[in-house]
C-alpha cells in the first residue's frame, strides 16, 4: 500500500446548476462539475466567468486618486523631480516600469529607485528619501510599497518633499500622513475590488493620467498579478486575461527576450509567467540589486533587451544553484528535527543566503508539511534573519506573534512572513514554536490537506473536456487549477524516466492514460501492473509530433490494497534505511540483528510497521508462516537473500541412495579425496549430491567418516533414509525454494495473503 501524502478532501456540492443555464451557456458536463465545485451556479457568476467582458473599475474610486493625479499633473507642468520607489520583486520591478513609462510619455522629469534587499530591505527607506531630496527631488510616489513607512514618510515630508503612496498591502492600524494614498483597501473609500497589485494599483493610476495606456502596461500588471499570489478574480481576472491576450498576440521585445533566454517559444499562460518569468524578474533582487529588472522592463531597444535578459538568465540559473544548495542541507537538518519529533521546523546556519530562504522554506513545507523558519546567522551582526513558511492550519503572523518578545522585527500574513532575531534567542524560540504546535496540534489536525475539486471517470477524460477546463483559465489564487482525483485505474505500465531516474511515469486504465509525477521516480519500484491506483492531479495536452493526448500531471499517489514487491532480482536495489523504526525485516536465524527492528522468522513482532522485508530465505515454511500471520503492513519486500540454491539439483532417489550403499560396501572404506569423483560418475551425480548422501549415512549411523576415509558400520540398525534430520531439512529447503523463489509470483502473492490470521 503506498499512504498518499495528503488527506484528500472531497466535499461534494451543495448547489448545482439547473437545466436551463446548462443548455444557455452550453455547459459540458466536465465544466457543470467544476464549476459547482467552485459554487459559481447562478447566472449573473456563471455570465461573469465564461463572458469575455471586461472589468475594469472606476479608477477614480481609488482614494486620494484626484489629489494624487493633481499634484502629479502639477509636478509635470511645473518641471519637478519625481521619483518613483519601488520594490525588489516581480510586481515591485513592474510596477515601477509601468509608472516610469507613464510619466515619461507625459513628459514628466521622473527617475527611479529600487532599495536593496540586504542594505535596505522592504518599503521607504530614510537615507534613499535623504538623497532623493539632495537631488533635488520634490514629489517622491511609491509603487507595491509605502503604506508602512510612517517614519521615513514624514521625515521627508518635512523636509519640504511631497509623498504619494501607491500600495495594496495590508494597511495597520494607522495611515502614514502622505500627501496621498492610493489604495483599494483605504478604509475611507469603497473601492469595489480590493485585491489589485502593486502592478494593479499603478496600472489605474497609468488609466487616469493617460486615459487609454499602451497594451505593455496591462501586460506588466498581468505579470504581477502572477507573481505575487493575488486573488485571481474580479478586476484581476480581467486584468490577467488581457495581459496574456496582448503577449500572446504581440510579445513585447522585453518578455520576449527573456522568454528567449530560458528557450520558451509556446503559448503564453499564467503558468509561463508564474513559473518562467516571475522567476527571473524575482532572481535579481533575491541575489543582488533587482535594478537590472527594470531596466530590462524599460528599455525600448531590442539588442539592449537581449543583453539584459542574458544577464537576468545569468542570475536566475546561479539562483537555483543556491536554492538546490541550501536545500540540501536544510533538508538534513530538517529530517534530523522531524525524527525528534518537531512540529515546527526552524533551520538556522551560516552563510545561507538571504535572498532564497522563502524558496527553501516553501521546499521544506513541500516536503514535510510543517510550518518552517529558514534563518541566516550572521556572527558579525549577532543577529539571525530569514524567511518563513506555514501550513494551511497554522498562522505564521499568529503563532511568531506570540513569541514576539524574541523576534526583534517580523511581518509577514497567515502562510508567509520575514524576520530578524538575535542569535542568542533562537533556541528558546524554536523550543516556544514547538511547544505552541505542540499545545495546537491537541485540538487541530495538523494532517496536511488537498481539496479535491472533481472525482472523475476514466470516460471524463478527452481533448474536448481538457479544453474546456482551459476555457476557466487563468487560475491562481482563490480561483486554483482544478484538482482531480482518478480512483482505481489499473496499472497498465510504470517506470521511472529523466536522466537520473527521479521522475514516475505511469500508464493507467483502458484509456492507456499518460501520467507523470515529477521528483517521484523511487516509487515506480512500488507500484506494479495490474494493481488499482488513485491519482490526484491536474489533466493537460500533451503534444508530441503533432499528436494530441491527455496527460495527467499527478501531485499525489495512494493505493488501497496492500503490496507485494518482488525484489528478488539482483537487479533492483531496494535502498530502506536499517534504523527507519516504520520498517521490519525478516532474517535467517543464523545472521546478527542489528537492531530492535530485525526478527527472525517465527519471532513475535508486537510493534507495527508500514514495510515489512523478508530479507533472507527462510529455513522452512512453518517459520515464515508463523511471521506472517499476524502481520500488519502496508508493502511487503520480497528480497529473500541466500547463497546458493538447491531445488534444481533435487533430492537424490531412493535407488541412487541405495546405490551409493552398495558402492561403499564393496570396497569397505573409501577415500573420498582420490575416489570421490568415481563414484560420482558411478552414481550419474554432482559431487555436491554425494556429499549430501554421506551426510544422511553419517547422521543415521551407516557410516563413519575420519580424515576423509569413509568406512561401513557394521550392523548399523536399519532406518528409513526420510527420518534423517539432514534429509528432513533438504527437503523443507526444496520446499521453500519452489514456492518463493520459482512459483509463479501471482501464485506466490495469492499464498502469502492466505496465510494472514
Amino acid at each position: 500500500m503506498i499512504k498518499s501524502k495528503y488527506n484528500w478532501l472531497y466535499e461534494p456540492p451543495t448547489e448545482y446548476i439547473n437545466e436551463t443555464l446548462i443548455k444557455k451557456y452550453q455547459l459540458t458536463p466536465i465544466i457543470k462539475k467544476l464549476l459547482e465545485s467552485k459554487s459559481i451556479t447562478d447566472d449573473e457568476s456563471i455570465k461573469a466567468l465564461l463572458d469575455e467582458t471586461i472589468i475594469n473599475h472606476d479608477p477614480w474610486l481609488l482614494s486620494d486618486m484626484e489629489k494624487a493625479v493633481t499634484r502629479i499633473n502639477e509636478a509635470i507642468d511645473k518641471n519637478e523631480r519625481i521619483l518613483v520607489y519601488g520594490d525588489y520583486d516581480a510586481d515591485g520591478v513592474t510596477s515601477t516600469t509601468i509608472l516610469v513609462k507613464t510619466l515619461q510619455t507625459l513628459g514628466a522629469e521622473v527617475g527611479w529607485y529600487i532599495p536593496n534587499r540586504f542594505s535596505e530591505g522592504y518599503g521607504p527607506n530614510e537615507l534613499a528619501f535623504r538623497n532623493a531630496y539632495d537631488e533635488g527631488v520634490s514629489l517622491i510616489i511609491t509603487v507595491d510599497n509605502g503604506i508602512q513607512g510612517h517614519k521615513e514618510i514624514e521625515m521627508v515630508q518635512k523636509l519640504g518633499v511631497d509623498v504619494i503612496v501607491t500600495d495594496h498591502h495590508e494597511i495597520g492600524h494607522t495611515l502614514p500622513e502622505a500627501y496621498a494614498i492610493v489604495h483599494p483597501m483605504h478604509p475611507e473609500y469603497e473601492y469595489p475590488f480590493h485585491f489589485l497589485c502593486g502592478a494593479g494599483v499603478a496600472y489605474k493610476l497609468s488609466q487616469v493620467l493617460l486615459d487609454n495606456p499602451p497594451n505593455y502596461f496591462v501586460s506588466l500588471a498581468a505579470i504581477g498579478t502572477i507573481a505575487d499570489l493575488v486573488s485571481m478574480t474580479d478586476e484581476n481576472r480581467s486584468i490577467v486575461k488581457q495581459g496574456l491576450s496582448f503577449l500572446n498576440q504581440s510579445c513585447p521585445i522585453q518578455i520576449k527576450a527573456l522568454l528567449n533566454q530560458a528557450g520558451y517559444n509556446d503559448t503564453i499562460n499564467e503558468e509561463t509567467v508564474g513559473f518562467i518569468i516571475g522567476p527571473r524578474l524575482n532572481a535579481v533582487g533575491r541575489l543582488e540589486d533587482a535594478s537590472l529588472a527594470a531596466e530590462l522592463l524599460m528599455t525600448e531597444d531590442e539588442e539592449e533587451a537581449e543583453f539584459l535578459a542574458e544577464q537576468v538568465e545569468h542570475f536566475n540559473v546561479e539562483r537555483k544553484e543556491i536554492v538546490a544548495q541550501i536545500t540540501d542541507e536544510a533538508l538534513a537538518i530538517a529530517e534530523e528535527k522531524v525524527n525528534n519529533g518537531n512540529q515546527f521546523l526552524l533551520l538556522a546556519k551560516e552563510n545561507w543566503h538571504e535572498g532564497v530562504l522563502g524558496i527553501v522554506a516553501s521546499k521544506i513545507v513541500e516536503t514535510y508539511a510543517l510550518p518552517t523558519l529558514i534563518l541566516n546567522i550572521d556572527l558579525e551582526q549577532n543577529h539571525a534573519k530569514g524567511s518563513a513558511r506555514s501550513i494551511e492550519q497554522v498562522s505564521m503572523f499568529e503563532i511568531l506573534s506570540a513569541h514576539q518578545d524574541l523576534i526583534s522585527k517580523f511581518g509577514g500574513h497567515h502562510m508567509a512572513a520575514g524576520m530578524t532575531m538575535e542569535i542568542d534567542y533562537i533556541e528558546a524560540l524554536e523550543q516556544g514554536l514547538n511547544d505552541w504546535m505542540f499545545k495546537l496540534s491537541e485540538h487541530t489536525s495538523l494532517e496536511p490537506t488537498k481539496h479535491v475539486s472533481v472525482k472523475l471517470e476514466e470516460n471524463d477524460i478527452s481533448i474536448n473536456n481538457i479544453r474546456d477546463i482551459q476555457r476557466l483559465s487563468p487560475f491562481g489564487t482563490d480561483f486554483e487549477k482544478p484538482l482531480l482525483e482518478i480512483d482505481d485505474n489499473e496499472v497498465v505500465d510504470v517506470r521511472a524516466i529523466g536522466k537520473d531516474k527521479n521522475h514516475l511515469k505511469l500508464v493507467t486504465g483502458q484509456l492507456q492514460l499518460q501520467s507523470i509525477f515529477w521528483k517521484n521516480g523511487q516509487l515506480a519500484t512500488q507500484i506494479e501492473p495490474g494493481q488499482p491506483i488513485n491519482l490526484l492531479g491536474n489533466l493537460q495536452i500533451n503534444e508530441w509530433n503533432g499528436n494530441q493526448s491527455p496527460q495527467f500531471i499527478i501531485q499525489d499517489i495512494a493505493t488501497n490494497n496492500e503490496q507485494i514487491l518482488d525484489y528478488r532480482s539482483k537487479r533492483k536495489q531496494l535502498n530502506i534505511d536499517p534504523n527507519d523504526t516504520k520498517v521490519a525485516f525478516l532474517i535467517h536465524p543464523k545472521k546478527e540483528k542489528l537492531n530492535h527492528n530485525y526478527y527472525y522468522y517465527g519471532d513475535k513482532i508486537d510493534q507495527e510497521h508500514e514495510v515489512v522485508i523478508l530479507r533472507d530465505l527462510p529455513n522452512d515454511l512453518d517459520s515464515l508462516k508463523d511471521s506472517l500471520k499476524n502481520l500488519n503492513y502496508s508493502q511487503l519486500y520480497l528480497v529473500l537473500q541466500h547463497q546458493q540454491s538447491i531445488y534444481f539439483d533435487g533430492m537424490p532417489t531412493s535407488n541412487q541412495f541405495k546405490s551409493c550403499f552398495k558402492a561403499l560396501m564393496t570396497k569397505k572404506e573409501t577415500n573420498l579425496e582420490q575416489e570421490g569423483m568415481l563414484l560420482c560418475q558411478h552414481l550419474n551425480v554432482k559431487p555436491n549430491i554425494l556429499k549430501f548422501m554421506l551426510k544422511v549415512f553419517y547422521e543415521l549411523g551407516f557410516v563413519t567418516e575420519e580424515n576423509g576415509i569413509i568406512k561401513i558400520v557394521d550392523n548399523a540398525n536399519k532406518q528409513n533414509i526420510e527420518t534423517s534430520r539432514v534429509y528432513q531439512l533438504r527437503q523443507s529447503r526444496m520446499e521453500v525454494e519452489k514456492l518463493l523463489l520459482y512459483d509463479d509470483f501471482t501464485q506466490l502473492k495469492t499464498w502469502i495473503k492466505s496465510q494472514k490470521g
